[in-house]
């Protein structure tokens, strides 16, 4: 297994790069060839660094790690750039390509020209180039110009690591700013926590105090303000109220309430942030969510308006009763009344727990709206929530993304106002995942007949964006809302389903301990310290589930943390391990992440030029070390990755219980732990024991379970939604 030498203090390597085997200009990821002094071999080194050239001396920080097939590697964290002074090794720079126009001839008759003196040359007297034959007035200017740009860069990454970023961080600043980079990170560096993702408020901070920037600047208090409010746009806030976002900006700058006021009104007066006045408090809304907000509410409110013409059919209830009789199903009162009422409103909910037939009602629609000669759409936000949705209904499926289609070369959405979706009704499962600008975009795209409907369990987990949609929808009551509350008798049965309802009603369920196992589809199997839990889990996963018949495949483990014991990174390495060893498998390491022939991972971003979106499970297909690439297979097909690309994968033998959100698993392992204190809450609960299909084993202990059980405030969020779409609220610019 390739893994990190055992040290404790990184380590330098100097050396000339001689080859360069794989670089990613976006990333900045490159793997090179060095030659070392005392090495009789070319020495491997793989890391982040921007535009490397042959013939460069490099001075590499970082460590030795042990790959299985390619044997020692140097993956570096930093790099320091020396100029090439001999003049073959001036002759091999010169000839890697950076410089345009430049191949291995004109570089030698440079260097013949001017030998050790080439690159001052180049920095002091570049007119003097004329002299070598070959270079003219027409082409100078653009040697001259790329000699410059790649000087620029060079500088700006020595400037960088001079002031504490590393090599991964210093492309991405450098991609953004180019020749502006030394100029914008000593004069504006805040600007860096707003534009580079992966720079925050205190990295920038730390480049202001060396660029002498004093702690009371307002350009500093601005950034700290709109700091906080991204804070809160990752907890899924739409805005802060006013004393909250004070009160939390003073702790992060240390400054007092005046000089923040102060900049919170240069931060109205540009543009960048609106005030709101409501019933009980003032709202500071970054502007674009703002408008975000309004214009939501806008559409939901002009499509509940919407009478589809399917509801005008007279024969509508016929159509029901036939499509009952055809189907050889009952559908109960409760499920006839939401199946009329969801064709005959523009916008209409239909909202259930687990077992109470939300999905049998779905594929009773969609046949139904077949046979009515209805152009059905179904989707869900993620991929795997999109292909349970297809095999259940017996009808297409596709996440939004894809139903909306992403244009790369317009960088937005295919399907909008001006060119809207071929579809009468449109059905979105697990809506409960669906976020605020993700919505627009669909209502933007929905044709001005077309009604909507969403269906999905308001009391699991919000959306990981903006808001809470389904929710606000519902307490609106701008749409049409059918609630599914009786549990059919095929699902009453399940100890999974009856435990959810009981934990979402807030009562303690009767879960049984490991002596069930064999009689029960749900276990509570105890262990107060974590690294016994994590031991257990692993022996779930690899045996004890098998044994009972689960493949390992059908087999999720969720957890609602990344770090610890038994945090979903820990977790994955060690099921890693277990599951998919590595018995000279092809790999390729990624940080501190091995990937491996046959490994379950998951895509973390949204990624619309390779089709494959946030949430999306695949198995490693293919993995050519050597060239730095893999393939996934996922349900829609092969994607390929590059080194550069790895850090959109994750290991997904453990998930966390946001990222398993939308999907159901034969057997599921639940790690609920006291140790995970910040997490527990009753709705993250009540989402990971609805994972399960037909086993849930819960792992942990009783303390951290009745913790989660009771806890409910932490699905509150910041957003005015349901008053703007019940006219309630009266905007007042303050």
């Amino acid at each position: 297994m390739a893994g990190r030498a055992q040290q404790s203090e990184p380590e330098l390597l100097a050396g000339r790069l001689e080859r360069v085997v794989y670089h990613n200009p976006e990333s900045g990821w490159g793997v090179l060839r060095l030659a070392v002094e005392g090495e009789a071999d070319l020495v491997t080194a793989a890391g982040a660094i921007a535009a490397p050239a042959t013939g460069e001396e490099l001075r590499l920080t970082g460590y030795w790690e042990m790959h299985p097939r390619y044997g020692r590697q140097f993956h570096f964290e930093f790099y320091e750039l020396l100029r090439p002074t001999t003049p073959e090794a001036i002759q091999r720079y010169l000839a890697s390509g950076f410089l345009k126009g430049i191949g291995k001839r004109m570089a030698a008759r440079i260097v013949a020209q001017f030998g050790e003196q080439t690159l001052d040359v180049l920095d002091r007297r570049p007119e003097r180039l004329q002299q070598v034959r070959g270079i003219g007035r027409k082409t100078l200017p653009a040697l001259i110009q790329s000699w410059k740009d790649h000087e620029a860069t060079r500088n700006a990454m020595l400037f960088l690591f001079q002031h504490g970023l590393g090599a991964s961080l210093s492309q991405k600043v450098i991609g953004r700013y180019g020749t502006r980079t030394v100029e914008v990170v000593s004069q504006e560096p805040y600007r860096l926590a707003l534009d580079i993702s992966g720079i925050g408020f205190l990295t920038a901070d730390r480049l202001a105090r060396r660029a002498g920037i004093p702690p009371e600047d307002p350009q500093r208090l601005q950034a700290g303000l709109l700091h906080c409010l991204h804070q809160a746009l990752g907890e899924g806030h739409f805005f802060l109220p006013l004393e909250k976002l004070l009160e939390e900006t003073q702790r992060l700058t240390g400054m007092g309430e005046e000089r923040l006021r102060h900049a919170l009104d240069l931060l109205r007066d540009s543009g960048r942030i609106r005030t709101e006045q409501g019933a009980s408090e003032m709202a500071v809304y970054e502007t674009p969510l703002l408008l975000l907000e309004q214009e939501l509410a806008e559409r939901l409110y002009a499509q509940a308006q919407i009478t589809p013409k399917l509801s005008a059919h007279e024969s509508l209830s016929q159509w029901l009763t036939e499509r009952e009789k055809f189907s050889s199903l009952e559908l109960t009162e409760e499920q006839r009344a939401a199946a009329q009422g969801a064709m005959e409103h523009g916008l209409a909910v239909i909202t259930g727990g687990p077992g109470t037939g939300k999905t049998t009602l779905v594929r009773f629609l969609a046949d139904l709206a077949r046979q009515m000669g209805l152009r059905l759409g179904l989707a869900a936000p993620t991929g795997r929530a999109a292909q349970r949705l297809e095999q259940l209904a017996g009808h297409p499926a596709s996440t939004l993304h894809r139903l909306l289609s992403w244009d790369p070369y317009r960088n937005q959405f295919r399907h909008g106002e001006g060119n809207p979706l071929a579809q009468d009704w449109l059905i979105i499962d697990e809506s409960s995942m669906l976020d605020a600008p993700l919505a627009v975009n669909v209502l933007r795209a929905l044709p001005a007949h077309a009604a909507l409907l969403l269906v999905g369990d308001a009391d699991q987990l919000p959306s990981v964006g903006p808001g809470r949609l389904l929710q606000d929808v519902i307490d609106s009551g701008v749409a049409s809302i059918f609630r599914l509350q009786q549990i059919h008798r095929q699902a009453a049965g399940s100890l999974i389903v009856q435990s959810a309802h009981r934990i979402n009603r807030g009562e303690p369920p009767e879960i049984p301990g490991p002596r069930g196992w064999n009689r029960e589809d749900c276990v509570f199997i105890e262990h107060e310290e974590p690294a016994e839990a994590a031991d257990k889990v692993i022996q779930l996963v690899s045996d004890g589930l098998v044994r009972l018949g689960y493949e390992p495949e059908g087999i999720q483990v969720i957890t609602s943390l990344h770090r610890g014991p038994i945090g979903v990174q820990e977790l994955n390495r060690r099921l890693q391990a277990a599951v998919n060893p590595p018995g000279g498998k092809p790999e390729l390491l990624r940080g501190e992440t091995c990937f491996r022939l046959g490994d379950r991972v998951l895509q973390t971003v949204n990624n619309y030029d390779k089709n494959v979106f946030n949430g999306d499970i695949g198995q490693v297909a293919s993995v050519d070390a050597e060239e730095g690439e893999l393939t996934v297979t996922y349900a829609q097909g092969q994607v390929a990755y590059g080194r550069g690309e790895l850090d959109e994968l994750e290991l997904a033998y453990a998930l966390t219980v946001h990222k398993a959100q939308g999907s159901e698993f034969p057997a599921v392992v639940f790690v609920i732990h006291s140790s995970h204190y910040v997490m527990l809450y009753r709705n993250l609960l009540y989402t990971g024991v609805t994972r399960a299909q037909q086993m849930l084993c819960l792992v942990g202990d009783r303390k951290g379970f009745y913790k989660a059980l009771r806890t409910t405030h932490h699905a509150e969020r910041y957003t005015r939604l349901a008053g703007r779409l019940q006219g309630a609220t009266d905007p007042e610019d303050a």
